[in-house]
């Protein structure tokens, strides 16, 4: 974590008044969704505002929480018509990022996320804290919207595995979380939530770790639970090291114009982001690329992450301008970490661009 300590934030009693009036405005017996990302940072967002939503009279039974498909997004329109279909009253979008576009057309929906907006979808609530200090990660911003009213205190500690495990800022209740928990339990979950959304099987493995998150009494519970969904937490876990322990085979090329250094390699599980941070702190003085060709058919996956004092979203687009207006995923998230998802024929196109 960053190590500063967030305690009083001046936007946030604005953002919790606009939170707060749009769950005022929904019926409680209405099917509601909730589409997060399936990190946990995501996991942890929509924890809180599960719980938040059934402490306020929502009907559990219709609360449906979700996640994009592999190689999808909160726009893509396979995300839109798998929401569309549950044909819900309301919509809340977590940590998925935010764009001039929304999910599904008229259905209300509410945005809660710290990447880098990419303008304002219509008709829609965004809640965002990119320009925050420090940013909150979006399971620290949805628990701090959720808990005006202490509502959501005993949550807390989900809220604090999604920002530990977004290297989000510290905070005094994430801390007493932490230390109620204890940070070795907290991890230990946190790595294994996490290897849901890396693995070969993130659809059924994101439903586990939400399952699990969402109804488990501590960290430590689902470390050594034996149920299930958190047996296949274990197996993808193992899975997702094995893949990982392959990729970091690969030896680093270096551009011949930019400081970059490309890692390329092909698995179908999601490590290119692990790969390419645990390169970081070994070329601090490098964009570090991790590009992954066996992640989808056709595709590229890559993602980048830098120590460098750079903004990765304009460096990445300066070198391909004009990509992101044609490509599902390309430049979006974070200032130091981003990537994307385009066609092997715009990789070549990109790689040419930063000198390999």
């Amino acid at each position: 974590m960053n190590g500063e300590i967030a305690t009083d934030y001046l936007e946030l009693p604005l953002a919790q008044t606009q939170f707060e009036g749009f769950v005022a405005k929904l019926e409680r017996t209405k099917p509601v969704v909730i589409l997060c990302d399936g990190d946990v940072d995501g996991l942890g967002a929509a924890t809180v505002l599960w719980h938040y939503l059934q402490r306020h009279g929502f009907d559990k039974q219709q609360l449906r929480v979700l996640q994009p498909g592999k190689g999808e997004n909160a726009f893509s329109p396979e995300t839109g018509d798998m929401v569309a279909k549950l044909q819900p009253a309301a919509l809340f979008v977590q940590d998925l990022g935010i764009r001039d576009q929304e999910v599904v057309p008229g259905i209300p929906t509410l945005f809660v996320d710290h990447h880098r907006p990419e303008g304002e979808p219509p008709a829609a609530v965004v809640l965002t804290g990119y320009q925050w200090r420090p940013v909150p990660t979006s399971s620290l911003l949805t628990y701090l919207l959720c808990n005006g009213e202490g509502e959501v205190r005993d949550k807390a500690w989900t809220a604090a595995i999604g920002n530990l495990g977004d290297l989000g800022p510290e905070q005094t209740e994430m801390q007493a979380a932490i230390k109620e928990q204890k940070q070795k339990w907290l991890r230990e979950a946190t790595t294994l939530l996490n290897a849901a959304k890396r693995s070969t099987q993130s659809e059924a493995g994101c439903a586990a770790a939400f399952r699990t998150l969402s109804t488990a009494e501590s960290a430590r519970a689902i470390v050594e639970s034996e149920t299930a969904d958190v047996k296949l937490l274990r197996e993808l876990k193992t899975e997702v090291q094995t893949e990982l322990n392959e990729a970091k085979r690969t030896a680093p090329k270096f551009s011949k114009t930019e400081k970059v250094a490309l890692l390329r390699f092909d698995s179908p599980a999601r490590v290119h982001p692990l790969l390419a941070q645990s390169w970081r702190g070994r070329l601090k003085d490098f964009v570090v690329i991790a590009a992954n060709g066996g992640y989808l058919p056709g595709k590229v996956a890559f993602s980048m992450r830098t120590n460098v004092d750079i903004n990765l979203l304009d460096f990445l687009r300066s070198k391909a301008p004009g990509m992101e207006n044609d490509e599902s995923e390309y430049g979006h998230g974070h200032d130091k970490a981003t990537g994307g998802v385009i066609r092997t024929a715009n990789w070549e196109r990109l790689q040419a661009a930063l000198g390999f």
